[in-house]
């Protein structure tokens, strides 16, 4: 809460209206030195009077980031804001490559529930959104981040976790197994990852019961090769009610995955429409 600080600038890069919409990058920072960047996707707005809309802020993969807005062709009338995760090194890093960029993927993973509340400040200051329909959606890696700050920042109306799980020791662990075929050598690596992520402080089985009595929706995938079901299920029987869980056919999400991020996309604004 004290990285987060108060909004001190905002500035934003307008593109031109195609389709309908209209895509925004805002670059934030706040008193704290902590700097975020977004990018918005809106409706063109034709009537003299700007329309208040539901917002939905996306906390995507950690290669996609503020990208994801731009995978989302019609928003049906929402506002959608995704954010960039707060690390400015190569993503691309493999093997020993890694150690020297620890210290600054660590800042980034522990600045990323601050740079969630920075962003929900600048938004909510904005006109077009309404301050009563919140929604923050936490996809695949994104859901340990979404829950962490949805259950701290009561602005947050509702929760969602997309092709989310609990257990982040043993989701690392089975997305090593292509890479790592010695179980014991695996096992440390994950072991390792897991602590330098700080991952027990990001477990979403924690956190998600905190976010009760607001809604909590999880929508996982039947054939996910990347979660286990087990942690699936655990974050399900964690949470406290409201809560839902929706299954869809096939894998899981990926951006060139289009069908599978097409229904996912339908599912959620269809299901929001519906409240």
């Amino acid at each position: 809460m004290e990285r987060r600080g108060a909004l001190s600038n905002a500035s934003a890069d307008v593109g031109p209206a195609e389709d309908g919409h209209i895509n925004e990058v805002v670059r934030l920072e706040g008193t704290s030195g902590l700097k975020v960047q977004l990018m918005l996707r809106r409706p063109v707005d034709t009537a003299a009077a700007v329309r208040r809309r539901p917002v939905f802020m996306i906390l995507g993969g950690y290669r996609t980031g503020d990208r994801a807005a731009t995978l989302i062709p019609n928003t049906h009338g929402n506002v959608v804001a995704a954010l960039a995760y707060p690390y400015e090194g190569d993503l691309g890093m493999k093997g020993l490559a890694v150690v020297p960029a620890v210290p600054a993927l660590r800042r980034a993973i522990l600045d990323t529930p601050a740079a969630i509340m920075l962003a929900l400040d600048y938004l909510l200051s904005r006109p077009d959104v309404d301050p009563t329909r919140i929604e923050l959606v936490g996809a695949s890696f994104g859901t340990p981040f979404a829950t962490m700050a949805g259950a701290l920042d009561q602005r947050v109306t509702r929760v969602w976790s997309l092709h989310g799980a609990a257990w982040p020791y043993d989701q690392i662990e089975l997305n090593l197994r292509r890479s790592i075929g010695f179980a014991p050598v695996r096992k440390l690596v994950a072991g390792l990852a897991t602590l330098l992520a700080s991952g027990p402080r990001f477990e979403p089985a924690d956190w998600a019961p905190r976010i009760s009595p607001r809604p909590f929706i999880m929508i996982n995938a039947r054939h996910d090769e990347r979660m286990p079901r087990e942690a699936i299920d655990a974050l399900w029987a964690a949470a406290k009610e409201p809560k839902e869980l929706l299954w869809l056919e096939g894998p899981h999400m990926q951006s060139n995955r289009r069908e599978v991020l097409a229904a996912l996309v339908e599912t959620v604004l269809t299901r929001a429409e519906s409240r």
